[in-house]
């Protein structure tokens, strides 16, 4: 069993709305990311997931509520970055820098011990990668790097926004670990994904969001209920479930018998698609090469 090591921090939103001139991005959002679970936060593009968890991080000022980290706003954290650690917008590290540069720049700027650079540079499995310029790095490999960024304060809590972009099968499987790990240890996870199957074994609860507002909170097996997986109930609650592909594949042709056609008007396929320390990671290094990164960014 893992050790906890992590003070108990709730991550919680209550009533959080914003709008950008008639748009209405947010409405009303509420809800808590509980210690000790991963809380997987879902929606469609454009449902208003990255919005939120911008302005529970301070980063956009809400029009209406108000979000608290263990009870306090982020603004009023005595130290941040040792409490909170996100993952936002790869575009944030610079090209020309290499790994170790900056990972040290943020170690820096946040107060951390030097000694952390070099573990979490582990813990994601860029130790070989770590003086290349990251120009040079494939979407999976700046991932990590955002990830290692996050993790230099061992934050008791990790916001993450879509983390499994660009990772390949081993970084996936990874990334599970990374995050039940954290959880285990008393942590407070929140993450938003796109990828449900890639993370459905790790999620502990659900909050769904539609068209700005909440739609779902309770626990995966709740929210799962009745269906097969977290992709179909997902479908399901969103009314995404019978698609033009799903209703082809759904409905047989008249007269029975199997239809290998799509229907008419549907614009789709033209034939039916194919049914911190502590952390064991694969590395990524200059033995692996571009070709690790074609297949990272392929993914």
């Amino acid at each position: 069993m893992t050790a906890r090591r992590h003070p108990p921090t709730p991550l919680s939103a209550d009533g959080l709305s914003k709008s950008y001139g008639t748009v209405r991005a947010v409405r009303d959002v509420a809800f808590t990311a509980q210690p000790g679970r991963v809380t997987g936060f879902l929606g469609a593009n454009g449902a208003g997931k990255s919005t939120t968890l911008r302005m529970m991080l301070g980063l956009v000022r809400p029009d209406a509520g108000r979000s608290a980290i263990g009870g306090r706003a982020y603004r009023d954290l005595d130290a941040p970055g040792r409490t909170v650690g996100a993952v936002l917008d790869l575009a944030a590290a610079h090209p020309a820098m290499t790994a170790r540069a900056h990972v040290r720049v943020y170690a820096h700027l946040g107060g951390h011990r030097r000694e952390r650079i070099d573990e979490v540079l582990a813990a994601t499995g860029l130790t070989q990668a770590a003086d290349r310029r990251i120009g040079g790095y494939s979407t999976g490999m700046k991932q990590r790097l955002c990830l290692a960024t996050a993790l230099l304060g061992d934050p008791a809590v990790l916001v993450l926004d879509e983390p499994a972009n660009g990772l390949d099968p081993a970084g996936i499987h990874w990334l599970r670990h990374l995050v039940r790990s954290h959880a285990d240890a008393g942590g407070t996870v929140l993450l938003s994904s796109h990828q449900l199957a890639d993370l459905e074994q790790v999620i502990d609860d659900l909050v769904l969001i539609d068209d700005g507002s909440i739609r779902w909170t309770g626990s995966r097996p709740d929210f799962t209920s009745g269906h097969a997986s977290l992709e179909t109930a997902f479908l399901a609650r969103t009314g995404q479930a019978r698609t033009p592909a799903m209703a082809w594949h759904a409905s047989p042709p008249a007269g029975g018998g199997v239809s290998t056609s799509p229907p008419a008007g549907f614009a789709g396929q033209a034939s039916p698609p194919t049914g911190a320390a502590g952390y064991a990671v694969p590395p990524v290094g200059p033995g692996h090469g571009r070709a690790d990164a074609t297949m990272e960014e392929a993914s």
